[in-house]
């Protein structure tokens, strides 16, 4: 286990303290799973979504497993989701054009004798419920090669009742990740809520990286862990017999919106009516405080280089967010560019 040290204004990737990175980068995103709804809302009726700039179309099959294709049909690229779903097929409301999950058109009902030619066909993606929501990996299923999808084991225990929020904000997705890693900003911006009792003065910050994808922020009682690149906890130092966490996952719509979707999970208090209601509306309600701070900011990304921005030592978390972004940014991992619709 690694403890970092408080950075410095050295800190950066190149002795000039800049990126060889390109204007559109801000584009660019890690391809991996990406939550996109709850699994709740995925009933008879296709559902249209986007995720990293992708419009998709989701829907079940007969067997009520989740299936996600491209959401406009190849014939006159009309919305999928407009259609209706039978057995294990989705049907567009255009001209009846049936698919299947993998995107295969089975049927042209205005031809129905003649063969189905191959431009019919369309992209599927690879999709699976997981702590109920519905995770998307944004490449063409007949090539994407997508890592095991894996959550916190808080979102899987029975032992916690989960009250579920999400919450869009205009701001892109690094800006939205720094704000959960960032501790200073609690007395400020949350003065009247989760920060009306915290000093503004921080003498040490103190953080881990196990691997470099794993980020532990030490925050009094409370320990802030952040999976690169999309998800993040808040869970007790301690544990205790009466527990609390708080749970978000972060989806690039596009490079200039995110999507949260979020639990805050309890083990006490789970039999009282309206309570998971009570912590679904307090969480959005300290969600909002932060969206209108993290909205305002400039540049809309976090800017290619340490030194564009002024740095402190309590800032140790969000520097290291960045070093690691930029790693990823340079390096060879597997990623993906916003499609502009």
């Amino acid at each position: 286990m690694e403890t970092l040290r408080e950075p410095t204004m050295d800190d950066s990737d190149s002795e000039s303290g800049r990126l060889i990175m390109q204007a559109s980068d801000d584009e660019v995103f890690p391809l991996t799973w990406y939550a996109v709804m709850w699994s709740k809302e995925l009933t008879n009726r296709p559902v249209k979504r986007k995720v990293v700039g992708k419009d998709l179309v989701l829907f079940r099959d007969g067997k009520g497993r989740v299936k996600c294709l491209e959401a406009y049909c190849s014939h006159r690229g009309a919305d999928l989701s407009l259609g209706s779903c039978s057995h294990d097929s989705l049907h567009c409301a255009y001209h009846g054009w049936e698919f299947n999950g993998d995107g295969e058109c089975l049927r042209i009902p205005s031809q129905p004798d003649r063969p189905i030619p191959d431009f019919s066909h369309i992209k599927a993606y690879p999709v699976q419920e997981m702590a109920g929501l519905v995770w998307v990996y944004p490449q063409d299923k007949s090539e994407a090669r997508p890592e095991e999808l894996r959550v916190f084991p808080e979102l899987l225990d029975n032992k916690y009742s989960l009250s579920p929020y999400d919450a869009t904000w205009n701001a892109h997705l690094t800006r939205v990740v720094e704000s959960v890693l960032d501790v200073a900003h609690l007395a400020f911006v949350h003065k009247k809520t989760i920060g009306r009792r915290l000093n503004a003065e921080i003498r040490t910050m103190l953080f881990e990286v196990n691997d470099r994808n794993r980020l532990v922020i030490h925050n009094g009682g409370g320990l802030l862990e952040y999976s690169f690149p999309q998800q993040w906890i808040l869970r007790p130092s301690e544990k205790t017999s009466q527990s609390f966490v708080n749970y978000v996952t972060f989806t690039p719509i596009s490079a200039s919106e995110t999507i949260i979707f979020g639990y805050a999970g309890r083990t006490f208090l789970r039999k009282i009516p309206l309570m998971n209601w009570v912590f679904s509306r307090y969480s959005l309600k300290i969600l909002e405080e932060d969206r209108k701070v993290v909205e305002s900011q400039h540049p809309r990304p976090i800017p290619e280089a340490l030194r564009m921005e002024a740095h402190v030592p309590a800032d140790g978390p969000q520097v290291r967010f960045r070093q690691r972004w930029y790693q990823f940014m340079t390096g060879s991992e597997k990623k993906i560019r916003t499609t502009k619709s």
